[in-house]
């Protein structure tokens, strides 16, 4: 998919982005901004879900290992409330205690660091388009 067709299906879309990297998160934001009609950052788990809780949002992207509270524990408190919500999950890490974890979830997508972009736009416009046929 072209960046201009998933633009057109994501323009009136949210995001939350929750990621502890730095690097990682300019050059993601920078994306999400473009694509998105509003991006929310969080830099952990547990500042995510703070800022899930004072809105809803179309799609989730999250890393795993972050401190204060990694994604996973995150989106598992989010399903709760929540178990239709979107998540798309970035990751360097695949070690099975997290892929056992992540199988009991309700997760559209997982991603191994580091990041192929057409394979993160793809699974974007996947991800969306469920959201706006829902």
């Amino acid at each position: 998919m072209r960046i201009k067709e998933l633009k057109e299906q994501t323009k009136e879309l949210t995001l939350l982005y929750v990621e502890d990297n730095e690097q990682l998160k300019n050059v993601k934001l920078e994306l999400f901004n473009d694509i998105f009609k509003r991006v929310v950052y969080a830099k952990n788990g547990y500042e995510g879900l703070l800022k899930y809780q004072e809105e809803h949002f179309d799609l989730i992207i999250t890393d795993i290992n972050m401190p204060v509270m990694d994604g996973l524990d995150m989106v598992e408190k989010i399903q709760k409330t929540n178990p239709s919500q979107k998540v798309i999950v970035l990751s360097a890490y695949t070690e099975l205690e997290y892929l056992s974890k992540l199988a009991k979830l309700n997760i559209a997508c997982f991603l191994t660091k580091p990041i192929d972009m057409k394979k993160l736009v793809g699974k974007i416009s996947i991800s969306t388009k469920r959201e706006i046929a829902a």
